[in-house]
């Protein structure tokens, strides 16, 4: 996977991790290097919706409006878990 970047930056990049290749991927990734096991991708998506809720003006301001807000909030929801969504 390392070869898919810039040879200029394989210093910078630290480890690599391969995950299942699935809809929550990215999530799965950011779980398996924070140490908490890709399965738990789940928990770094809540984690995200939780940070949005509790800085909900300072990203309205950041992503320009509620619509956008809305759009991104909505793209962190997983069907049946949703415990902040407000």
């Amino acid at each position: 996977m390392v070869d898919q970047f810039p040879i200029g930056i394989h210093p910078y990049i630290i480890d690599v991790v391969n995950v299942v290749a699935d809809g929550h991927c990215g999530y799965r990734a950011v779980a398996a290097l924070l140490g908490i096991g890709e399965e738990s991708w789940a928990v770094v998506r809540m984690n995200l919706l939780k940070e949005l809720s509790h800085f909900r003006i300072e990203y309205l301001q950041l992503f320009g409006g509620q619509d956008r807000f809305e759009f991104l909030k909505n793209s962190l929801l997983i069907d049946g878990l949703c415990m902040v969504c407000n």
